[in-house]
């Protein structure tokens, strides 16, 4: 499993965490970065990416995508990678050149809206990820202690 280039530093640690038995690859810098992954359960998409590449695409284990803030308006692009990761996939990796996408009329604050984390940048590419599992911190608060306490029901008024 082995991708070249610097990028793959901040990628593969990313991949290994997670089991990767099918991947979603969108993108030539994507495509190129993970020709190693490929097998017969990955699913590549290219350019010019449209919302019709993604309704009949099956559930995978991670996506690597890239030129997608690039290519799409900026509402487009959020559309796009929001039915990805709401529909498709739960652990994702988004690289994006930050001039173009800029131009795009991209922030760092629309990547954090749609719950990615900074993985790192090389190269004025910045690699945005997002996980299920490290989307919502568990909070000290929610949990059953604090929604009732039937023993003070009838003490206190308020």
């Amino acid at each position: 499993m082995a991708i070249s280039s610097d990028l793959s530093k901040i990628i593969l640690p990313f991949i290994e965490q997670f089991p990767t038995e099918a991947i979603i690859v969108a993108g030539e810098t994507a495509i190129n970065l993970s020709k190693d992954l490929h097998d017969t359960r990955s699913h590549t998409l290219t350019t010019p990416f449209t919302l019709e590449q993604l309704v009949e695409l099956p559930s995978s284990d991670v996506a690597i995508i890239s030129e997608v803030t690039e290519t799409l308006t900026k509402e487009l692009a959020t559309q796009w990678l929001g039915i990805l990761r709401n529909r498709h996939v739960s652990h994702l990796i988004v690289m994006s050149e930050y001039e173009k996408a800029m131009q795009q009329g991209w922030q760092l604050a629309d990547f954090l809206a749609l719950g990615f984390k900074l993985q790192g940048s090389h190269d004025n590419t910045h690699v945005f990820s997002y996980a299920i599992e490290s989307y919502q911190p568990k909070r000290d608060w929610l949990n059953s202690r604090f929604w009732a306490n039937p023993e003070n029901f009838d003490k206190y008024r308020w």
